[in-house]
């Protein structure tokens, strides 16, 4: 948790590694990409850590790591706009 990363394509330049509840570090390395647009439980996720001073505490996550952060679109559509 907390681990910097560059990843491919990203639309930031470092983006952190977080918990999420529902991914399980017992299978392979628990590292999953976070897609809010495609999962209510990452979106939700993230709205967590960054509601809950207690979460972030619980688990070792810094502010920096995720309060500036928003998701990021990655299409545009005419009836829904960005998601």
């Amino acid at each position: 948790i907390g681990l910097a990363l560059s990843a491919p394509n990203a639309v930031l330049p470092v983006i952190y590694v977080l918990p999420l509840m529902t991914v399980s570090a017992s299978k392979g390395t628990g590292v999953v990409t976070s897609v809010p647009s495609d999962a209510p439980d990452d979106y939700r996720g993230l709205l967590d850590l960054k509601e809950k001073p207690a979460m972030r505490t619980k688990f070792g996550v810094r502010d920096e790591w995720v309060l500036p952060f928003e998701p990021q679109p990655i299409i545009d559509t005419p009836d829904y706009g960005s998601l």
